[in-house]
């Protein structure tokens, strides 16, 4: 097979053969066709002929390949390795075109590596006049626009049958010639049998013109052929024409199968097929996006591979450059136009087992069937340096859906999940570009056209307002039947990936907002960005007409998809931890906005539609492990329920009660349930009261059941003891603490790592329903109830105190996160007087029980709120509790009873009445000052008890606290005197110590017998109980200290029996009476010289030896116990050096520990600075009655 090409000049021809064996091969270009144009005859013959010589001009060699590869795409669409072929599948344009010439031997062909989809391209050895063989094509189009039904018909009808005028003779015999030549043999040589001219006789001059037309479509010039720049111009111009002329001809061609009879149409579709015009259009459209592509991705790597390893590229045959310079958009453009009119005027040959899977032309096919349409499509939109393109693809897209048929479905969700994909890529690189994020993107897009977003934002409203509403509103005036089924299956296509769709949407809708509110103008963010939004409004606009009918249509769908965007758009890390209800995050609230501006969506839409979804979830595709649509939708309905006017609210009242009734009737998982309770909540604080006693009553019932619903959810991590009574008790497993925004997710995570390690589910959500029933349940149930129906209340808080009580009576530490839980929720329910009865028993046995102030200290003020309302809101608690503590001191310890027990008792009841007075207001119990006094001498008297007058002088401190000065007056003497037996029995003790020799107790003159048993002091009063009571003592002698002199004027007489005064004089010896005597030195100072003496001997205690910085106003001594006694050495060195200073004497000894305040303090500050004190003395107070948790 010898390649020829053909010289331009005709009289030249025997002459200019030449021989390349570069091409496998051959393009022919005949000019013989100056000898057709001397013979004119009548019109229709003329066009004829004109057309003829085209045939002729266009029959150049064509770079066909010899062993045909294959191209695959899989169902995924990833068409990154569209171009990595195997072999046998694409197969050859000219293969079936019957000419034996079609065999090429594969030991030449080998030598090529060129790409398949360039299988369809002809070669011109050499120059041709294209300017002349434009003027005929031109002249062919001319007609064409002159009078295109009388041309179209024509042309139709007329065969090339007058075998007996030398111009047809010679018509023919080029045909032959040029058929051959196109097969790889030599335009010379005898023309085959086969291939005879009389085999052109039937042929329509509408077939001649069609396959002129694509062989100028489909030639190239070869590189080796020296063409310049206006060569390479003119063959892009032959291009060009040639697809405008099949454009107009199709065009006619379907408005004319249109309306005649079917035999017409099949002939035209026989035609087209014959010669292969979808093919050749196809392989054009695919070679000019592979080019592109190849283009751009070696200009950015700065490459230019002209030849590929073992043979020659396509680049280094098919001279491209022309197409290069505008990336063959011109060339496209025009394809796509042609396109769009050869799909219009298809017949459809169904068969429908053949798959889309690959990028063989399937012939039969329709264009949007073969899997070649597709590819190029998706391709093309993918190509971000090509954006200029995109609108054009778009419309075709949009233009040929009536036509797509069985493939509708495959096409409409490919191209929908792609334009969002490039709507997302845009979103992402406009944010970059406007500094709204730090990220790069790394499909960056390139040559943008002004209103892309707005169109690709089209195109995806035109295609899925096609598949979701009926098509006939829209595309009316096509003549097109719409197969209802594939309309179907295409709707149900485009519902699944809806989610994905309102993703990319909600994306837009959030940088719009971002755009409207950001400072800079829009002139700014342009010059920044090559993304130009344009109009805001315009894009919002467009937004809300894609949306409005698909939620008209498919409420519950569009819900759905918000809910799972709403999924998607949480924060990673919230900032407001401990919330059962997770906040919503800004670009969560958008979504709210964005469902409020659709039109359709009116409040009671929106209730109905979360009620279907609720009842119904459509299916999404679940990436997620943890995404439950349902608990998603009530997020977003809860914060939608928060944003929208009370009006809007009150007036859907009736679907917002079938929403709450039917999910409580659902069985929702657990966070589900919780949601429901705070859109409850949401609407009592926004509409307190409803007009009909109706409406109110059903509200009260759905409460009750949502309620009832929350309760037996904070229950399930007990479990009963006893199968004959109601004995419940926490089960030993962990507890989540709260937190919504992960609550799923952690939930998951523990009941993994659970249930491997034991055999028993822990109930995971109770800590969560206990925390929000704390937050709600009190005010909830206080509005929801007037107050004649307060009494209803009441079996429901029995009910849920029925679940809290259990968990408060565990202290243990896994038990913590419950027990706060619940004690927030019996504060708050404390609060209402009409409560009373559903708690007061249960809350005063707990606070008699003798694990009772094992907690947390975050729990004190909860209970202090507690114990004050049990003993305020009426007058026998509070004389019940005095009652308790007379009976324990008076009953006269019988032989039976353990002392040890006894005692414990005792103190328990004091400490307890101690916490009860630190819970109320300032002399809120002054009244009972006498009794309480009684009730603290009575104790002290019991000889060696340091348990109970421990918690005696707790009790001190709290009433300096809680009782106005003036009050305790009668108090302070039994206060000093307890504290300096304290101190003499501390000094005693240190001195016996000291004295290494004496192994009997030392000397006890000078002490009263409260100290001091039959057998002088034991080893015992080393003991812990007497460490706590040294201890004790301490903090009351810090706490008078520490307090303003005005707020505690009696204690001012006493302060030089335990602190230095710093006078001058201190420590001089005085004459008296004739002896000599050493002045009396204050208790601090003789304890800390016996202390430090003590530390010296055992220097590995631990923390004496430093002493704390001072600050006025704040207790020194912050211990909550110690293990010896040198560890309150800093606290009497720091009293020692700090009141004996000379610096504080200016300020004179009145002012407590404030000496070192600043002096020009402003009273404001002054006020200020105390109540800060006061806050920490209160803290330091309240952390004296905690025992600590029991550790598990």
């Amino acid at each position: 097979m010898e390649p020829f090409s053909l010289t331009v000049n005709p009289l030249n021809d025997a002459h200019a053969r030449k021989r390349s064996h570069s091409s496998t091969q051959l393009s022919l270009k005949g000019k013989i066709m100056e000898r057709l144009a001397e013979k004119s005859p009548g019109a229709k013959p003329k066009v004829k002929k004109a057309k003829r010589k085209e045939e002729e001009r266009r029959r150049a060699g064509q770079a066909e390949k010899s062993r045909p590869p294959s191209i695959f795409f899989g169902d995924s669409l990833d068409l990154e390795n569209w171009y990595s072929c195997g072999e046998g599948e694409v197969s050859e344009i000219e293969s079936e075109a019957g000419s034996p010439g079609a065999t090429h031997s594969s030991a030449s062909s080998a030598r090529f590596d060129v790409h398949p989809l360039y299988q369809h391209v002809l070669l011109y050895l050499q120059l041709y006049d294209s300017s002349r063989a434009l003027h005929a094509l031109s002249a062919v189009a001319a007609m064409l626009r002159a009078a295109p039904a009388a041309f179209v018909g024509a042309i139709s009808t007329t065969s090339v049958n007058n075998t007996y005028t030398p111009q047809l003779s010679l018509l023919q015999n080029l045909l032959a010639r040029h058929r051959i030549s196109v097969m790889g043999k030599d335009f010379y040589c005898p023309i085959p049998q086969d291939s005879h001219p009389h085999s052109f006789r039937s042929a329509m001059y509408l077939e001649i013109i069609i396959s002129l037309c694509l062989y100028f479509l489909r030639s190239y010039y070869s590189v080796h052929v020296p063409a310049t720049l206006q060569d390479l111009a003119g063959n892009r111009a032959m291009q060009l024409t040639g697809v405008e002329v099949l454009t107009l001809l199709f065009g006619e061609l379907a408005k004319a199968t249109g309306g005649s009879a079917k035999g017409f149409a099949s002939f035209i579709s026989d035609v087209l097929s014959k010669c292969k015009v979808q093919k050749v259009v196809l392989h054009c459209l695919l070679s000019s996006i592979f080019s592109t592509q190849k283009w751009h991705e070696q200009g950015a790597r700065g490459v230019n591979l002209p030849a590929v390893e073992e043979g020659l590229s396509e680049d280094s045959i098919i001279d491209l450059s022309e197409d290069q310079l505008d990336d063959c958009a011109a060339v496209q453009s025009q394809l796509l136009r042609l396109l769009q009119s050869l799909v219009g005027g298809e017949v459809e040959h169904m068969n429908p087992q053949q798959p889309m899977a690959s990028l063989q032309y399937l012939h039969g096919q329709p264009i949007t069937a073969q899997g070649m349409f597709l590819c190029a499509v998706i391709r093309a939109l993918h190509q971000r340096h090509a954006c200029k393109m995109h609108p054009q693809w778009i419309g075709l897209v949009t233009a040929t859906l009536p036509y797509m048929g069985r493939v509708l479905r495959r096409v409409v969700a490919s191209v929908t999940l792609q334009l969002c994909r490039n709507l997302d890529n845009l979103i992402q690189q406009y944010r970059y570009e406007t500094s709204l994020t730090d990220t790069r993107p790394q499909w960056m897009a390139l040559c943008i056209p002004p209103d892309l977003i707005l169109t690709v934002l089209e195109g995806v409203t035109a295609i899925i307002h096609y598949c979701l509403l009926d098509p006939s509103s829209q595309y009316h005036q096509l003549q097109v039947s719409v197969d209802q089924k594939h309309l179907a299956e295409a709707r149900s296509g485009i519902l699944s990936i809806l989610h994905t769709i309102m993703s990319s949407v909600t994306l837009l809708w959030t940088v719009l907002y971002l755009a409207d509110s950001s400072d800079r103008p829009a002139a700014a963010a342009c010059s920044s960005s090559n993304i130009n939004l344009g109009s805001t409004k315009n894009l919002r606009q467009q937004i809300l007409e894609l949306l409005g009918p698909i939620s008209m249509n498919h409420g519950a769908h569009f819900m759905a998809a918000i809910a799972y965007v709403w999924n998607e758009r949480k924060q990673i890390k919230g900032p407001a931890r401990n919330k059962v209800i997770p906040t919503a995050s800004e670009e969560q609230l958008l979504l709210v906005d964005l469902v409020r501006s659709v039109n359709a969506m009116r409040t009671e839409t929106v209730m109905q539609t979360v009620k279907e979804v609720l009842k119904q979830p459509p299916a999404i595709a679940k990436e997620k492990k943890h995404l439950s649509l349902e608990v998603c939708m009530l997020q977003f309905f809860y914060a939608y329920v928060q944003r929208i006017p009370v009006s809007n609210l009150v007036d859907s009242w009736p679907s917002l009660l079938a929403l709450l009734k039917d999910s409580v009737q659902l069985g929702l998982p657990a966070p589900g349930q919780f949601l429901v309770l705070g859109v409850l909540n949401e609407f009592i604080l926004k509409n307190p009261t409803l007009e009909s006693k109706k409406d109110q009553r059903e509200l009260q019932d759905v409460t009750h059941k949502i309620v009832e619903a929350i309760g037996t959810i904070a229950g399930s991590s007990l479990e009963q003891t006893t199968w004959l009574r109601r004995n419940l008790e926490v089960k030993p497993s962990p507890q989540i603490v709260v937190d919504g925004a992960t609550l799923e997710a952690d939930v998951e995570d523990l009941m993994l790592t659970v249930m491997e390690a034991s055999n028993f589910t822990p109930s995971v959500y109770s800590v969560h329903a206990l925390t929000l029933l704390a937050e709600v349940l009190a005010h909830l149930l206080d509005m929801v109830f007037y107050s004649d129906e307060k009494e209803r209340v009441i079996p429901l808080l029995i009910n849920i105190m029925h679940y809290v009580v259990p968990y408060l009576r565990n202290h243990s530490a896994h038990n913590a996160p419950s027990y706060r839980a619940c004690i927030q929720l019996l504060s708050s329910l404390s609060g209402y007087q009409y409560t009373r009865r559903a708690w007061k028993k249960e809350a005063f046995d707990l606070f008699m029980d003798h694990t009772f102030f094992q907690m947390d200290s975050s729990c004190v003020s909860h209970w202090r709120a507690i114990i004050d309302h049990l003993m305020t809101h009426d007058k026998t608690t509070f004389r019940d509790l005095m009652t308790r503590v007379a009976v324990a001191q008076s009953s006269s310890l019988s032989l039976f009873t353990n002392r040890d027990a006894e005692l414990e008792q005792r103190a328990m009841l004091l400490k307890r009445l101690a916490f009860t007075i630190y819970s109320s207001e300032v002399d809120q119990y002054q009244k009972y000052l006498p009794d309480i006094q009684e009730r603290l001498v009575e104790s002290l008297r019991l000889p060696q008890v340091p348990i109970l007058h421990a918690q005696v002088f707790l009790f001190f401190r709290v009433l300096l606290l809680r009782v106005s000065p003036q009050h305790l007056t009668s108090l302070w003497p039994t206060m000093i005197t307890e504290l300096v037996q304290v101190f003499l029995l501390m000094e005693q003790e240190l001195t016996a110590d000291e004295d290494i020799t004496r192994i009997s107790g030392p000397s006890v003159a000078g002490l009263e017998t409260t100290y001091s048993g039959g057998n002088g002091f034991s080893t015992s009063y080393n003991s812990q109980r007497w460490l706590n009571l040294y201890l004790s003592a301490c903090k009351l002698l810090d706490l008078a200290l520490t307090l303003p002199s005005e707020s505690l004027p009696q204690f001012q007489m006493y302060r030089w029996a335990f602190i230095p005064e710093a006078s001058d004089d201190s420590g001089l010896e005085v004459r008296r009476q004739g002896t000599h005597q050493r002045e009396f030195k204050p208790y601090v100072v003789r304890l800390a010289k016996l202390l430090r003496k003590r530390a010296k001997k055992n220097l590995e205690e631990e923390g004496s030896g430093r002493v704390p910085a001072w600050e006025p106003g704040r207790l020194m001594l912050t211990l909550n116990g110690i293990r010896s006694m040198e560890q309150l050495l800093p606290f009497f060195t720091l009293l020692s050096q700090v009141f004996s200073s000379k610096a504080s004497v200016r300020l004179g000894p009145s002012q407590g520990l404030w000496p070192a305040a600043p002096k020009p303090c402003k009273p404001e500050g002054q006020k200020a600075l105390w109540s800060q004190a006061r806050q920490h003395i209160e803290e330091m107070v309240e952390k004296d009655f905690l025992e600590g948790l029991i550790k598990t």
